[in-house]
């Protein structure tokens, strides 16, 4: 088996200029000089890897860019800059006609299963439209209807599904036709956006275990965004932890549950529901807002809300370091640990 990563993201950036009309191109300032339209730093220099077999969650708080990274990973957005290889093929810069091959290797599912069917085609035409993209001749389209069934069967449906239309089915069946669906061009690596989020608590363990069970048969490799703790606990074998576009935590899922060493993380976690009566940490609460992606601030992004925060904060911005147990950090508490006091 090649060591090669099936994903592997090189400081990834994702900006978005607002506006670009003809009103916009028109405005200056007092002095006639011609103003930038703003831009919105969504994903500054994110970096990570996955293996095959390896599913990865990325975390944070709702803006923090995780979905993002996800849809530019895709290719739903064309990077600003850096590198997505996917299975060292660095794809970042391919056009729409080069990226179908790729996506045959790339497949996402998305987190809300009402929108993300056709509700005019039927499961089979759902399940059969990226087979029948990537299979060209007559001799390898006849087997397709073969195939759909198989696919139907392994995702916990029935043949008879295959007639019926999306809004003939409840949110976790639908979730397993997308999955059916990504399934079909027998991808390497799957992007799941929130996919458990829109489901009853015990569909989303229903749905859990089948992607878990599907890494295990193909050798899957899995994106997994949330925002629920308790589900990448049971799902992620390592977890990244954004905060305003930034990678500011990456960890193995036991290191990270066990020791976070970024406030932030140690927030998250704090904060995340616990069936116990009494917690084995106290509850970090977070003051102030998440600054604007339009104008992010000096030095650490976190600054501006951490407890810990000191003049050094300010000016200089925390790359992350190796902390040990495949841990990397973006904090300076690493380098001056006196300053921890948690």
């Amino acid at each position: 088996m090649t060591d090669t990563p099936m994903l592997d993201v090189r400081d990834l950036q994702m900006h978005f200029s607002i506006g670009g009309g003809f009103l916009d191109r028109l405005k200056v300032d007092g002095k006639g000089v011609r103003l930038e339209n703003p831009i919105v730093h969504a994903v500054n220099g994110v970096s990570l890897q996955i293996k095959r077999g390896e599913i990865m969650a990325l975390v944070g708080e709702s803006g923090c860019g995780k979905s993002t990274v996800a849809k530019t990973i895709a290719r739903i957005y064309k990077p600003t800059a850096g590198e997505v290889r996917i299975e060292g093929q660095d794809v970042a810069g391919f056009g729409f006609t080069e990226m179908l091959p790729v996506r045959a290797k790339m497949q996402m599912i998305f987190q809300d299963p009402y929108a993300s069917l056709n509700p005019r085609q039927r499961v089979r035409d759902i399940v059969a439209e990226p087979l029948l993209e990537q299979t060209k001749t007559t001799r390898d389209r006849a087997g397709v209807p073969e195939r759909i069934e198989q696919l139907l069967a392994r995702v916990g449906l029935n043949a008879e599904h295959a007639g019926r239309y999306p809004h003939q089915f409840s949110g976790g069946q639908r979730q397993r036709i997308g999955i059916a669906r990504a399934l079909s061009v027998t991808p390497g690596l799957i992007i799941a956006d929130e996919p458990v989020s829109a489901l009853d608590v015990s569909i989303q363990a229903q749905i859990l275990n089948l992607m878990k069970d599907l890494r295990d048969e193909f050798g899957l490799a899995y994106l997994f965004i949330s925002h629920d703790l308790s589900v990448v606990h049971h799902i992620a074998d390592k977890v990244g932890v954004m905060y305003l576009g930034f990678m500011v935590e990456n960890a193995p899922r036991d290191v990270l549950f066990a020791r976070p060493r970024h406030p932030y993380t140690r927030a998250l976690l704090s904060a995340a529901p616990s069936i116990k009566a009494k917690r084995d940490t106290e509850e970090i609460v977070l003051s102030g807002e998440v600054p604007s992606a339009l104008d992010l601030p000096s030095g650490c992004c976190f600054r501006t809300r951490c407890p810990f925060a000191w003049d050094r904060c300010a000016t200089e911005r925390p790359v992350l370091q190796e902390t040990g147990a495949a841990q990397t950090v973006a904090c300076h508490l690493i380098d001056e640990p006196e300053r921890d006091t948690a």
